[in-house]
């Protein structure tokens, strides 16, 4: 079986999207099934990729193409040139890491999507109210066109319903698998941190992140608790539409020497950070997955998270949850901060349902089945329903 993943983006630094091409490149081609793997990226791609991710199997072939990083070249590329490349490489299956503008004429074998949220209608702010509707736009058109569509989460296969009920029926939920080596871990230069007990959220900085709310709780946290006052916050992850307003609220709650904002680390540092932090903040208000918080549960990390759907079905009684919904919602997030540091951490499970290998067969068994014709569903997904869950 010869896979061809794109993952072709506008990011310039590890994203989550970029986190699960990654990992899935890197899990099919330990795949007894697979006999090559091709993952595409853009020249401004590769360097990342290989530095955070260390994409190195004798059957995963790391391919620069030949594209500028504007979006109107990437998204004609994908609508012209990706169906060449799969006859090049005599792909049998080509998965798209993401929506984009699909041909799926023009491609000789089947082509499926991973869908990893519905942000473009449940977070428009995350876009602009230009870009917004071309998001829409490219998004329906690719659940039409693709053969199946894989939802990273029961959350995102329930809402995908309400957005595009005819995508809905050839929809499939596989979890994104973790990764990262909880062994295998690499302190990263981070000053701030040496000698430090800290607390860590791993989120790009979008508005459903809540990233503000959790600079605020922290800054509560000191003022109540003078045993926190050494304490630091570390926030991983991309800049983005709310990045100066997270640094206005660092500057107003005077947190300049206390909050630390780092774009990009390689998984071996994540993963010491995981092991390392007293305890990983997930403060989000809507999620299509949470890959942070399953790394950070795999690694043995204490974990609070809002208490949404997605992450009660990713975390279920292992982590610890605070509710959104309150006048004061930094007081209670606060307040649970300081009771979550009391507890310990969940044990870690004797079966990893997120692992590598695990989720590779589930993608195994969806690429055999359309490479058959015999369509998108596996047996168990038929059944796939979500109920909801308490909050």
């Amino acid at each position: 079986m010869r896979i061809l993943i794109s993952a072709v983006s506008s990011a310039r630094s590890p994203s989550g999207i970029c986190r699960h091409a990654a990992s899935l490149a890197r899990s099919l081609a330990e795949a007894r099934q697979s006999e090559h793997v091709t993952l595409l990226l853009g020249p401004w791609q590769a360097s990342y990729f290989q530095h955070a991710f260390g994409l190195r199997h004798t059957k995963l072939h790391v391919v620069t193409v030949d594209v500028r990083s504007n979006s109107f070249d990437r998204n004609l590329w994908y609508y012209r040139t990706l169906p060449d490349l799969a006859r090049e490489y005599s792909a049998d299956a080509v998965h798209l890491s993401f929506p984009v503008p699909l041909a799926r004429r023009r491609f000789s074998c089947p082509v499926l999507m991973s869908l990893h949220d519905l942000y473009p209608y449940d977070i428009p702010g995350n876009f602009g109210a230009a870009r917004v509707l071309f998001n829409r736009a490219f998004l329906r058109q690719c659940l039409r066109e693709s053969d199946a569509v894989v939802c990273s989460s029961d959350f995102t296969r329930a809402r995908l319903r309400s957005v595009e009920s005819q995508a809905w029926h050839k929809a499939v939920r596989i979890h994104q698998s973790v990764a990262v080596n909880p062994n295998r871990g690499h302190m990263p230069s981070i000053p701030e941190i040496s000698g430090r007990a800290f607390l860590l959220t791993v989120a790009q900085h979008r508005r459903n992140k809540n990233l503000a709310l959790l600079i605020a709780a922290f800054a509560g946290l000191r003022e109540c608790d003078e045993s926190k006052r050494r304490m630091r916050l570390v926030i991983i992850g991309a800049e983005g539409p709310e990045t100066r307003t997270l640094r206005a609220t660092i500057t107003r709650h005077s947190l300049q020497q206390h909050v630390v904002l780092q774009k990009a680390l390689s998984d071996a540092e994540l993963c010491w950070l995981y092991r390392n932090c007293a305890l990983l903040i997930a403060p989000s208000s809507i999620e299509g997955f949470g890959l942070p918080v399953a790394e950070a549960l795999h690694c043995g990390s204490r974990v609070l998270c809002s208490d949404i759907p997605i992450f009660r079905e990713i975390g279920g009684s292992r982590c610890f949850y605070f509710p959104l919904a309150h006048d004061n919602p930094a007081i209670v997030l606060s307040n649970a901060i300081r009771s979550a540091l009391h507890e310990p951490a969940a044990e870690l499970p004797a079966f990893n349902r997120f692992s590598p290998a695990e989720i590779a067969q589930q993608y195994i068994a969806l690429y055999s089945r359309l490479i058959a014709g015999d369509g998108p569903l596996l047996p168990e997904a038929d059944s796939i329903r979500y109920a909801g869950y308490a909050s």
